[in-house]
C-alpha cells in the first residue's frame, strides 16, 4: 500500500475511533480533545481539519502527527499500523485486486473531502433516487463517457458522492466487483504541487503509465478484468479554465480507445461542458460514446434538475431535527432552495443566528445578504468585485426579472480590466456565464445566480445615490422608477424595511405609508417591518436594539394593524426588551388594546397588573389614563359590574378639551391620542352612550378637521366606521349611508391603506346599516361576505359581531330552524375558541338587548 492508501486507512480508523461515521468542521475540534485524553499528545484542531481535508495541506503531516493518531486508534506509532496495513494485503497478487485496493484508498479521500464540503451534513442531503435509473442505463449500455453537468451550486458533486455510495460502497451497493476511481480537485492540486504530470502520478499510484496503459492491458489479459473501471473526474472546472489543462483534458479524451469496460463520468459547470460540446461533436468516437441522459435540458446545458419540494422538505427535516411540512416555509424559500446551495448557506447562517423562521420571507434576503457578504464584501478584490456587479446590474434592463441577463461583449471592458476579480466571481457562482445558441449568432450572456442578487445590487446603487440616507425622496424614487413593475417595486421596498431598520432608520419608514404604495404593498410591508424588528432585536450589535427603540416604533405601530400575529408577538416582544420605561408603557397599551379585541382575558390581567405599576406616568404620557378605559373593558368581558360614572366625567372633560382645541394639521396627531382615542371611542359604544359618542367623534374632527382624509393610517378609515355605526345607532340613516358610500370609495382606492380588520368592520357597519333599513336579503349577503373574511383572518370579536347580527337579521324571517342552528352555533364558536360575549360585540338594534342578554346567559351557565 502506498502513503495515500494508508493515509485513508488511518482517517477510517479515527472516524470509528471518535464514532463518527461522516466528519465536519466542528468534529475536528472533538477529535483534539479526545486523541489528547487517550495519548496525552495534543493534536491541534487545525492540524486534524488538515488531515481530514478541510484546509489546504502544503506539506506532508509530521511524524508526531502521525504516531499520535496512530496510538489513538491502538497502535505503538505509524509505523507499526503501516506494517499491519501492508501485512493484509500482501497475499493479494492479481492486477484486478491491487488495483482496486489502490484507487480505493484514492476514493475514500476523495469522497470524504465531498462529504466535508457538502455545506450541510452529507446525510442530509437528498439523494435525487431518480437519478439512479438514468446512471444504471449508462453503466450497463455501449456508451463510454457521460457528464454531469450544473450551474454552480445545483449539488453536481454532492450527486456524485452519491451515485459512488448507492453503486458502489454502500452495504447493498450493485456492482461491488467494479473498481470506482474518484478524481476531485484536491487531488489534481496534489498532483500540481508535486510537480508530477498526469501519467507520473497514475503510474505511481496505480502502476500503469494512464488509462491508456490500463486499457491495454487488460484488453491483452480480458481474463484479468473482473468488472467496470469507473472513473469519475469532479471539480476541475477551475483547471479548465485555463487553455493549457483544458488542452490536457480534451487530448486525454481523444486518447481513450473504444472498450466495454471503462466508463468515465465527468462532473461539469455548464460553461465548460458549453466549451467542451465542439469538441465532442467534432470526434466521431466521442459523440458516439457520449451518454447525455434522460435528464438533460438542451436549453440550460444541465441534467442536474432542480430540486423538488419534497427534496427540500427530506433535507430541512434533517436540518432542523424535527419534521417540516410545505405550510412550515414561505413560498418564496421553497422557490430559493431549489438550488441546493442556498440550503448550505441556510445551514450555515442558522449556526449563527437560530432565531429566524422558516415561515418568515425576511429569511430570503438574510441569506443573500450571507451569501454575499462571504463571496463578495469580505473577500479578495471585493473592490472590483463590486463594481463589476453594480455594471451588470445598470446593463440589465430595469425590472426585466425574467431576463436578468446581459451580452458579455456589453461589460468587456470590465472584464478585460478585472480578469482576476471576474473569474472569482464566476467560480464563487454570484454570476453565471451561459451562451445563448436560439440567436442567429451564439452569443455568450452574464446572469446573476438569482433574481434577488440583481435586486441587491439595483437596491445597492439607490442607497448611493441618496448618500445611504433614506427621506422622502428615496422612497419616492422607488415608487416611480418602478412604478409599472409590482413584484420588483416590493423587493426594493423588503430591502429598504431591512437597510432602515438594521440602520435604526425607524423614522423613515413612515414614508411607505405617507405615500401612495398600493394597500398590498403597505400591508406587505408593515408585517415585513415586524418580521425585521424581531429579527434584528434578537442580534446581539444590532443598532436597533432595547435602548434605541424610540417614538418613531410606536408611530408605525398604531399606523397599521390592529390584529394580526407579527403585530402582537413584535409588540409583545419587544415590550419585553425596551430600555426606554415611557416606549415600554406605551407598548403595554397597546397590548391590552390587542387583548381585548381578542378577549383574551389572561393576557389582559398580566399587561394590566404591569400598568398599575405607572399611574402617574400613564397619567403624563395621555390626554386621560387609558387604564382607566382598560379596566372598564376588561370588566365587560369579564362579564363585572362597572362604576361607569366617574368614567363618564373623565371622557366629557376630555370631550371638552378636544373641542376646545385649535384646528391641527393631520401630521400633529400623536400615537398618544390615537391609541386613547381608540380606547374612549369603544367604551362609549359598549356604554350605549352613542350620543356622547358623536360629540366625542365630532370634537376630534374639530381638532383635526382633516382626518378623514388621511390615507397614511388606518385611523381615519377606523373613525369612519364608528361614527357611521354611531349614526346607525341614533337613526341618523342618512348620514350612514353617505359614511358608508365614502368608505365604500375610500378602501376600493388603490393608495388607501386599509387592513383585513377594517375591511371587516367596514362591511359590519354596511350589514348593520341594511339591516337597521330593513334590506334583510342584502344584509346577509354582506354578513356572509364578512364572516368569511373574519374567519379567514381570525378576528374573532368581529365574527362574534357578524353571527349576531346574522341571528338578528334571520328573526325577521320567521324561520325557527335557521335561526336556532345558528344560535347553536355562535354559542359553539364562544365556547370551542373559550371567548366571552361582551357587549361592545352587539351592534344590533334595542329590540336585540333582550335577545343578546339571554345569550350571554346561556353562555355563561354553559
Amino acid at each position: 500500500m502506498n502513503t495515500n492508501e494508508l493515509l485513508s486507512q488511518l482517517r477510517k480508523f479515527v472516524l470509528i475511533k471518535s464514532g463518527l461515521r461522516n466528519i465536519d468542521p466542528a468534529h475536528c475540534k472533538t477529535i483534539s480533545e479526545l486523541v489528547f485524553k487517550e495519548t496525552k499528545n495534543y493534536v491541534s484542531e487545525t492540524t486534524v481539519k488538515r488531515f481530514f481535508g478541510f484546509a489546504q495541506t502544503l506539506h506532508k503531516f509530521s511524524l508526531f502527527t502521525l504516531n499520535s493518531l496512530s496510538q489513538y486508534v491502538g497502535y505503538t506509532d505509524w509505523e507499526s499500523f503501516c506494517k499491519d496495513k501492508k501485512s493484509q494485503t500482501e497475499d493479494i497478487n492479481d492486477v484486478w485486486s491491487d488495483l482496486k485496493i489502490r484507487c480505493q484508498a484514492v476514493t475514500d479521500v476523495s469522497l470524504i473531502a465531498k462529504k466535508n464540503n457538502s455545506g450541510v451534513p452529507f446525510e442530509a442531503t437528498a439523494n435525487r433516487s431518480f437519478l439512479y435509473s438514468d446512471f444504471d442505463y449508462f453503466l450497463k449500455n455501449d456508451y463510454q463517457f457521460t457528464t454531469i453537468s450544473a450551474q454552480p451550486g445545483q449539488g453536481k458533486s454532492i450527486l456524485l458522492a452519491h451515485l459512488v455510495e448507492h453503486f458502489f460502497y454502500s452495504e447493498n451497493a450493485v456492482y461491488k466487483k467494479d473498481i470506482v476511481l474518484l478524481i476531485n480537485s484536491g487531488t489534481i492540486n496534489d498532483i500540481i504541487q508535486n510537480n508530477l504530470s498526469l501519467k507520473d502520478w497514475f503510474l505511481k499510484e496505480f502502476k500503469f503509465a494512464g488509462v491508456s496503459e490500463l486499457i491495454t492491458y487488460f484488453k491483452k489479459n480480458p481474463k484479468e478484468c473482473k468488472g467496470r473501471f469507473v472513473l469519475i473526474i469532479d471539480g476541475i472546472d477551475l483547471f479548465l479554465s485555463k487553455s493549457k489543462y483544458f488542452k490536457i483534458f480534451t487530448d486525454f479524451l481523444f486518447s481513450l480507445r473504444e472498450c466495454d469496460f471503462v466508463k468515465i463520468v465527468l462532473g461539469l459547470r455548464v460553461n465548460n461542458w458549453v466549451n467542451m460540446q465542439p469538441a465532442i461533436s467534432g470526434s466521431a468516437f466521442l459523440t458516439k460514446s457520449w451518454y447525455k441522459g434522460l435528464f438533460f435540458d438542451d436549453d440550460k446545458d444541465t441534467n442536474v434538475p432542480l430540486l423538488n419540494k419534497e427534496e427540500i422538505l427530506y433535507t430541512l427535516t434533517r436540518i432542523e431535527g424535527k419534521p417540516i411540512k410545505g405550510d412550515d416555509i414561505h413560498p418564496d424559500l421553497i422557490k430559493q432552495f431549489r438550488t441546493p446551495f442556498w440550503l448550505q448557506i441556510y445551514y450555515k447562517l442558522k449556526q449563527e443566528n437560530n432565531t429566524i423562521r422558516l415561515n418568515n420571507y425576511l429569511l430570503c434576503l438574510e441569506l443573500i445578504n450571507y451569501f454575499l457578504e462571504n463571496r463578495v464584501f469580505l473577500s479578495k478584490n471585493s473592490t472590483e468585485k463590486i463594481f463589476i456587479l453594480k455594471e451588470i446590474s445598470n446593463t440589465v434592463s430595469k425590472g426585466n426579472l425574467l431576463t436578468h441577463r446581459v451580452p458579455k461583449e456589453r461589460i468587456l471592458n470590465s472584464i478585460t480590466s478585472y480578469a482576476e476579480a471576474y473569474q472569482e466571481l464566476i467560480y464563487s457562482g454570484v454570476i453565471i456565464e451561459e451562451k445563448r445558441l436560439t440567436t442567429s449568432i451564439p452569443t455568450e450572456i452574464i446572469r446573476f445566480l438569482n433574481d434577488d442578487i440583481y435586486t441587491y445590487f439595483l437596491f445597492l446603487q439607490l442607497t448611493e445615490k441618496f448618500n445611504f440616507k433614506p427621506d422622502k425622496a428615496f422612497f419616492e424614487e422607488i415608487l416611480n422608477i418602478y412604478s409599472g413593475q409590482q413584484e420588483l417595486r416590493k423587493l426594493m421596498l423588503n430591502w429598504s424595511i431591512r437597510f432602515c431598520i438594521n440602520r435604526n432608520e425607524i423614522q423613515a419608514l413612515k414614508q411607505i405609508f405617507k405615500l401612495p404604495f398600493s394597500n398590498e404593498e403597505k400591508n406587505s410591508a408593515f408585517d415585513f417591518i415586524c418580521n425585521v424588528a424581531l429579527f434584528e432585536l434578537e442580534k446581539p450589535d444590532s443598532n436597533f436594539n432595547g435602548q434605541t427603540i424610540d417614538i418613531h416604533f410606536i408611530d408605525i405601530m398604531v399606523m397599521g394593524r390592529i390584529i394580526s400575529k407579527n403585530y402582537k408577538e413584535a409588540i409583545k416582544k419587544i415590550s419585553e426588551k425596551v430600555f426606554n420605561e415611557d416606549i415600554q408603557i406605551m407598548l403595554h397599551v397597546i397590548e391590552c388594546g390587542i387583548c381585548v379585541i381578542d378577549m383574551d382575558k389572561n393576557a389582559l390581567n398580566e399587561n394590566m397588573n404591569t400598568l398599575k405599576r405607572h399611574s402617574k406616568k400613564l397619567q403624563e404620557l395621555f390626554p386621560i389614563n387609558p387604564y382607566d378605559l382598560i379596566l372598564y373593558l376588561s370588566n365587560t368581558i369579564n362579564n363585572k359590574p362597572n362604576n361607569i360614572k366617574t368614567l363618564d366625567e373623565k371622557i366629557v372633560k376630555l370631550c371638552e378639551k378636544v373641542d376646545k382645541s385649535d384646528p391641527h394639521k393631520n401630521d400633529d396627531i400623536t400615537s398618544a391620542e390615537i391609541i386613547v382615542y381608540r380606547f374612549v371611542i369603544i367604551v362609549l359604544f359598549t356604554n350605549k352612550n352613542y350620543e356622547e359618542c358623536a360629540n366625542f367623534l365630532s370634537a376630534i374632527l374639530k381638532k383635526y378637521p382633516n382626518l378623514f382624509y388621511l390615507r397614511s393610517s388606518i385611523f381615519s378609515s377606523l373613525l369612519i366606521i364608528f361614527t357611521a355605526q354611531t349614526c346607525i345607532k341614533l337613526e341618523k340613516f342618512k348620514q350612514a349611508q353617505r359614511l358608508i358610500q365614502y368608505l365604500d370609495t375610500l378602501l376600493n382606492a388603490s393608495s388607501t391603506y386599509f387592513t383585513p380588520y377594517i375591511k371587516c368592520a367596514y362591511i359590519l357597519a354596511k350589514a348593520n346599516f341594511l339591516n337597521h333599513t330593513k334590506n334583510y336579503d342584502k344584509a346577509l349577503g354582506e354578513i356572509n361576505k364578512g364572516l368569511a373574511m373574519a374567519g379567514e383572518n381570525e378576528i374573532q370579536i368581529i365574527e362574534i359581531a357578524f353571527r349576531l347580527l346574522k341571528i338578528d337579521v334571520l328573526k325577521r324571517s320567521k324561520d325557527t330552524e335557521n335561526i336556532n342552528q345558528n344560535i347553536k352555533d355562535l354559542l359553539k364558536f364562544v365556547q370551542v375558541n373559550k371567548l366571552s360575549l361582551p357587549d361592545f360585540a352587539n351592534v344590533n338594534s334595542i329590540d336585540f338587548d333582550h335577545t343578546f342578554n339571554i345569550l350571554k346567559s346561556y353562555k355563561s351557565g354553559m
